[in-house]
C-alpha cells in the first residue's frame, strides 16, 4: 500500500544531503540517523538535491527540467518518511524564543532530535523555563551563560561574594568587574549576551515554596565537597537540582536529582562512607568554613564543567533524562575527558520513602 504522506512534507531541518555515488544520496552524517537512498536516476537525484537546496516542500510539481513521475516521487518520499527524514509544514505561530539571533544557532540541531522536526518548539519551551544558579565563579557564570545562550527564559542568580581576579575570563567576567558583587556583574554579562533573557538576583533560600521564584531546576556550584544540607528543602519541595563540585584537580557534575525518581545527594555521601568509614569526618573538615583554601576554578575544568552541567539541565528541560540522573560525571585534568561513575539509591537514605510517596501522589 502506498502510505506516503499526502500533506506537503519537507526535509527535516538541519539534515545534510551528500552525493555519495552515482544514483546514491546520503542523508545525514550522524551515525544515529544517517541513511542511504540508492537506485536513483539522474533526474531523481537532481530533483532531490534541488529541493534540498531550495527548502521547498517535496511532492511539488517537479518542473519542466525533471521527468520524475508523481508515482515515483511518492515512492521516494515514502522511503524518506520511513527513515524519519521528512516532517510536516513548520509551525509559524511559535513565539517567545529569547535566545540570541532568535535561536537560529540551535534550532537546526534541535530539529534533528524531535519527531516533528521543530527545533523552534524546543526553544519556545525553554523560554518558559526558570533555572537557579548558585555560586557564580568562573564555572557558575559559565553555566548561566550557556543556559542563556541556549534560550532559557529566566535565570535566578545567587552569589554575594565579590568577583576575584581568578574569576576573570572564559567569556564571563572582565578585569573591570574585579571587586564588584558577583550577582551584579553576572547579570551584566548575561544582559550583554542575551538581552531577552531575564536574570534576577534571588537568594537560594527563596527557591522553594511558598516563594513565587521557585525554579524548574536549581544548580549549585560547591567547592571541595558536597554539603547535603543545602539540598534538603529542594528535595522536599520536589525541585530538580544539580550539584557541581570543584575539587582539587577535577569537577564532579551530579547527581542530577529528580526528587522521588532518582538517587539524591545523601545517597552519594552514604555510598562513599560505606567505602571509607573515615569519610564523614574528612568531609566535615573539608566543609569547615575556617579552612584557608582559595576557591579557584582551573580554566579547562571550568569550561568543560560548565558545558556539561548546562547540557544536563537542558536535557531535563527538553523532556529527556539527563545522564547525570544515574551517574556522576567526573572531569579531571589534564585531559578533561568526562568519565561516568554510576549512582544508585542508598538503602538507608530517606529518598527511597520519598520515591514511594511521590509515585503515589503523582508529583513530578
Amino acid at each position: 500500500m502506498d502510505d506516503a504522506p499526502l500533506f506537503p512534507v519537507r526535509l527535516r531541518p538541519g539534515t545534510v544531503v551528500l552525493r555519495r555515488d552515482h544514483g546514491v544520496l546520503q542523508y545525514g552524517t550522524d551515525e544515529r540517523w544517517s541513511v542511504l537512498l540508492s537506485g536513483l536516476d539522474d533526474h531523481e537525484t537532481a530533483w532531490l538535491l534541488d529541493h534540498h537546496r531550495s527548502g521547498r516542500p517535496l511532492l511539488h510539481a517537479p518542473g519542466a527540467r525533471y521527468t520524475v513521475t508523481p508515482e515515483r516521487q511518492r515512492a521516494i518520499v515514502r522511503h524518506l518518511h520511513e527513515a524519519l527524514l521528512v516532517v510536516g509544514p513548520p509551525d509559524e505561530n511559535l513565539h517567545g524564543v529569547v535566545a540570541p539571533a532568535h535561536g537560529r544557532a540551535d534550532t537546526p540541531t534541535l530539529a534533528l532530535l524531535r519527531p516533528d522536526g521543530s527545533g523552534r518548539a524546543t526553544m519556545a519551551h525553554r523560554a518558559q523555563a526558570t533555572v537557579g544558579v548558585g555560586g557564580l565563579g568562573r564555572l557558575g557564570l559559565g553555566i548561566a551563560v550557556v543556559l542563556a545562550t541556549a534560550g532559557v527564559g529566566t535565570l535566578l542568580l545567587d552569589d554575594a561574594a565579590p568577583v576575584q581576579a581568578t574569576d576573570v575570563g572564559l567569556g564571563g567576567y572582565r578585569p573591570r568587574d574585579v571587586g564588584r558583587h558577583r550577582g551584579d556583574a553576572a547579570g551584566r554579562v548575561l544582559t550583554d549576551l542575551a538581552p531577552e533573557v531575564r536574570s534576577r538576583q534571588v537568594a537560594a533560600s527563596r527557591w522553594v515554596s511558598p516563594s513565587e521564584t521557585r525554579p524548574d531546576v536549581a544548580v549549585v556550584v560547591e567547592h571541595r565537597v558536597l554539603r547535603p544540607e543545602r539540598y534538603g528543602r529542594l528535595t522536599g519541595d520536589g525541585t530538580s537540582h544539580l550539584p557541581v563540585v570543584v575539587r582539587e584537580a577535577d569537577v564532579v557534575v551530579g547527581p542530577f536529582v529528580r526528587p522521588g525518581r532518582t538517587p539524591c545527594v545523601r545517597c552519594v555521601e552514604g555510598h562513599r562512607a560505606d567505602l571509607d568509614p573515615q569519610w564523614p569526618q574528612l568531609a566535615d573538615q573539608l566543609r569547615d568554613p575556617q579552612r584557608e583554601v582559595l576557591d579557584v576554578e582551573e580554566t579547562t575544568l571550568a569550561a568543560v564543567g560548565a558545558a556539561i552541567a548546562a547540557s544536563q539541565v537542558l536535557a531535563h528541560l527538553d523532556g529527556l533524562t539527563p545522564r547525570a540522573a544515574t551517574a556522576c560525571i567526573e572531569i579531571a585534568v589534564p585531559d578533561a575527558v568526562p568519565r561516568l561513575r554510576e549512582v544508585v539509591s542508598h538503602p538507608r537514605c530517606g529518598c527511597s520513602d520519598l520515591t514511594v510517596a511521590a509515585a503515589t501522589s503523582g508529583r513530578r
